[in-house]
């Protein structure tokens, strides 16, 4: 897709209206309650438009679509599991979580274990899982821009936190409110009117997949690929591959800046000559074995299978992979089966998005906007309504890209499908539906953003300025230090976003529900239920959960720049599932400290009974205790 003025006017006119909503919205934010809970005030209509707007982030609206172009069916766990989670969240936490009254996570572990020292652990936590989910958003954020204008990927990043902090400092929650809701809207029209038009201009997908020569693909997995003579692929640096079958190979330089190299043939045990190093233009026989090439361009002339190794990147000519359309419409396709453990990866996966839901401190503290729990109840089954309706969309994106524009898998620009394939309708509808597109998009990684800084601004400002630093600062304070705080997470959040460009939206987003289903998510629904759960059992539970995913993710991260971690990775395919997608091991292991201690070790919290009590009895009784003042 070349540079659009369609798509820039797309994104200028929503920031405009996201800001002038924000900027509207402070001149009724005047009290904390204003800024923190929008005075508890939102009714259950506009509040599900606001959470379903804060939920669908750039995953939902970019990253679910570019996965299913990418690696087919595998990935519609993801819309399922986004959609599910609110059904758990609905039944076990929403209601009893508003009647504590409570306003953040941190509020709940201090107010049901009376441990201030607990406290400060659910911040960290808050603050690791507000920062990682910030990262897909400030990705989309830098790619839509530089999809739609042709500018550089910074400027898009550092434009949409200018944006979002702007909203956020102006009118907090209660602005943020207005905001996401009139975003939400503005994302499920963006994406289903281009996919209705698509569908009905080009009937669906069809074609197979067929990448232009030259194209540049990163591979997750190992993957085969089954050449035919008189292809030509481009070898852009030192790569790998592993040949079965007969085949002649034709190497020449295509770098003009490397000195001439050479291609090495590990030969292996079929009938076939020895290694070889021929010089630039001669000719490779291979039965079979390996053959590295330094860079340059490789013509086959015959049919072979190739096997490319994880993480390498894929030179590509005219070749359809061999397995490309029957593993894409299957379940255990390239996502998962790729690792070797595709049933590992699928239920850690699943456990991560369903389970991860309930823990994601920026979603639980939209309940607190509710007038009661009955209210709270409401939004949430609404909120599963609106989510269903969205999440139709984004695999038909997927799969029309698949069959419509095979070019995104070069250079993996699949998370561009929903901004480029609007273009393919041509004349004015075609730019009218790109500046709609860019809109959404837009939409999609501000409001989430917008929720994000809130709930990271409490926890600086309310937490560490208003609770340690300075305790006895009184509201003005503590509303100014929000303030301050929403500017530096705005300022740190775009900082990491530009280091995340290599890596796929929807799995950054993945991670970040890892780590709030190892940890929140176990607190809340034993806080919750659990009479017997201990303060020392709940800390345990939380700080190895969340603290051993955290590990596991920045492990997984750290692989992909750094090729000894990767080779070795490569070789314990069943560690790097673990690592890359913990959640399989890290719920149950939450779970299980958190029991096991309250049981060897038991000792509940003075008045346990009666914070169950108000945790589960109706709000008629009068029983709330609210921690943020009116």
């Amino acid at each position: 897709m070349s540079p659009s003025l369609a798509a820039v006017l797309g994104l200028v006119f929503m920031a405009a209206l996201s800001l002038g909503a924000g900027l509207f919205a402070r001149r009724f934010s005047r009290t904390t309650s204003d800024f923190m809970v929008a005075a508890r005030a939102v009714s259950p209509r506009i509040n599900a438009a606001a959470i379903s707007g804060e939920y669908l982030s750039a995953a939902s609206f970019l990253g679910v679509a570019g996965l299913v172009m990418q690696f087919g069916y595998d990935v519609l766990w993801y819309p399922v599991g986004y959609a599910a989670g609110y059904l758990l969240l609905l039944l076990f936490v929403a209601g009893p979580l508003r009647r504590f009254g409570a306003y953040t996570i941190p509020d709940f572990a201090e107010g049901r274990f009376d441990s201030p020292r607990f406290r400060h652990l659910a911040v960290v936590l808050v603050l690791v899982i507000g920062f990682f989910y910030a990262l897909p958003q400030m990705k989309a954020a830098g790619l839509t821009v530089q999809t739609a204008s042709g500018l550089p990927y910074w400027v898009g990043v550092v434009a949409v936190a200018v944006v979002v902090v702007t909203a956020v400092t102006g009118g907090g929650m209660r602005g943020i409110t207005l905001v996401q809701s009139i975003q939400f809207a503005a994302k499920i029209f963006a994406i289903s009117l281009p996919a209705f038009l698509l569908l009905l201009r080009f009937g669906g997908p069809a074609t197979p997949f067929a990448p232009a020569p030259g194209d540049l693909v990163r591979l997750p997995s190992a993957t085969t690929y089954q050449v035919s003579a008189g292809e030509l692929w481009q070898v852009p640096r030192r790569t790998t591959m592993e040949v079965r079958g007969s085949v002649l190979v034709t190497w020449s330089p295509g770098d003009p800046v490397r000195s001439p190299g050479s291609v090495t043939a590990e030969v292996g045990s079929s009938p076939s000559p020895t290694s070889t190093a021929p010089v630039p233009g001669q000719r490779a026989l291979l039965l079979r074995g390996r053959v590295s090439v330094p860079g340059g361009t490789l013509v086959w002339r015959q049919t072979a299978e190739v096997t490319l190794a994880r993480g390498q990147p894929a030179p590509y000519g005219s070749a359809t992979p061999a397995s490309t359309n029957g593993s894409w419409s299957r379940p255990f396709g390239p996502l998962a089966g790729g690792s070797g453990h595709p049933l590992l990866f699928t239920y850690s996966l699943i456990l991560a998005i369903v389970l991860g839901t309930i823990g994601l401190p920026h979603i639980l503290v939209r309940f607190y906007t509710n007038p009661d729990a009955r209210a709270a109840r409401r939004t949430a089954l609404l909120v599963l309504v609106l989510l269903g309706a969205f999440y139709l969309w984004p695999p038909v994106f997927g799969a029309l890209g698949r069959a419509l524009d095979p070019s995104l898998y070069g250079n993996n620009r699949t998370d561009a499908v929903v901004l480029v394939l609007p273009s393919l309708l041509g004349g004015w509808v075609g730019q009218l539906l790109l500046a709609v597109v860019s809109a959404g998009a837009f939409a999609a990684f501000t409001s989430t953003l917008s929720g994000l800084l809130v709930s990271l601004a409490g926890a600086l400002g309310l937490d560490v300025y208003g609770r340690w630093l300075r305790p006895g600062a009184g509201a003005q304070r503590r509303r100014v230090a929000f303030q301050i705080s929403a500017v530096g997470s705005g300022a740190l959040a775009a900082g990491l976003g530009l280091l995340v460009g290599q890596f796929d939206i929807s799995v950054l987003v993945g991670w970040a529900f890892a780590i709030a289903a190892s940890s929140f998510f176990p607190l809340l629904v034993l806080g919750i239920w659990w009479p017997r759960l201990t303060t020392l059992g709940a800390a345990l539970g939380v700080a190895l959960g969340g603290g051993l995913a955290t590990v596991a993710i920045i492990t997984t991260m750290l692989a992909t720049v750094s090729s000894p971690l990767e080779r070795f990775l490569a070789q314990a395919s069943g560690l790097a599932v673990i690592l890359e997608q913990p959640a399989i091991l890290t719920v149950p292991l939450a779970f299980g400290v958190m029991i096991l201690t309250s049981l060897a070790r038991p000792g509940p919290p003075p008045g346990v009974a009666a914070k169950l009590v108000q945790l589960h009895a109706p709000e008629l009784l009068g029983l709330r205790s609210d921690y943020i003042p009116e």
